[in-house]
C-alpha cells in the first residue's frame, strides 16, 4: 500500500531521533497526537500545508504540465512546512508526540500525521471557489447510466442478478 506524501516529512524527521518499534493498529497517544496537531495548527500553518501539497503534487508527471512552481519557491514552501511541522511535534505538540512514540513507535506518529493531512485536505476543498471548480465535472457525468445504480422501491440494481 502507497502512503500518503502528506506525512513523508514529518515522519523522516521522526525517524530519524526514534528507532522504529512493532506496534499493532491502534495506539494510545495517536488519537491525541493526531488532535493536537489539528487544534495548533493555525490558519497561516494550514495554507502552508496547503500550498506544500499543491507543490508536491505537481511533482507528478502526469500534473507537472499544469503546474509552474520553481525551484526556488518548492525550497521555499519545503522551508516553510518544515518550520511548521518542527514547530507542532517539538513545541505545540510534545507530549503527545513523545507518547505516541513511546506507545507506537514512528507508525503512531505517521498515522496521526496522515489524519493531520486528511483534515488539511478537507479545509481545502471546503473553499468556495475550489468547490465551485469541482462542480465543472457534474457537467460531464452521466447521471442516467448512475441511476442504474441505485436500487428503486426496494429492488435490486439492474444487472445484480436476483
Amino acid at each position: 500500500m502507497r502512503r500518503s506524501g502528506w506525512i513523508a516529512v514529518p515522519v523522516l524527521l521522526v525517524c530519524c531521533v526514534a528507532p522504529p518499534v512493532a506496534h499493532a493498529q491502534t495506539h494510545t497517544g495517536v488519537d491525541d497526537l493526531g488532535q493536537c496537531l489539528i487544534r495548533s495548527t493555525t490558519p497561516a500553518d494550514r495554507k502552508v500545508l496547503a500550498q506544500w501539497a499543491f507543490a508536491t503534487m505537481a511533482l507528478d508527471p502526469d500534473v507537472a504540465p499544469l503546474a509552474a512552481i520553481t525551484p526556488a519557491q518548492r525550497d521555499a514552501i519545503n522551508r516553510k512546512t518544515g518550520g511548521v511541522v518542527t514547530t507542532l511535534l517539538a513545541d505545540s505538540c510534545r507530549v503527545q508526540a513523545q507518547q505516541a512514540l513511546a506507545n507506537g513507535g514512528t507508525a503512531a506518529v505517521e498515522t496521526a500525521f496522515e489524519a493531520w493531512g486528511r483534515w488539511a485536505v478537507t479545509g481545502l476543498v471546503s473553499q468556495p471557489q475550489v468547490m465551485q471548480g469541482m462542480g465543472g465535472l457534474l457537467q460531464y457525468i452521466d447521471i442516467g447510466k448512475l441511476m442504474g445504480l441505485m436500487p428503486l422501491q426496494g429492488l435490486p440494481p439492474a444487472g445484480s442478478g436476483r
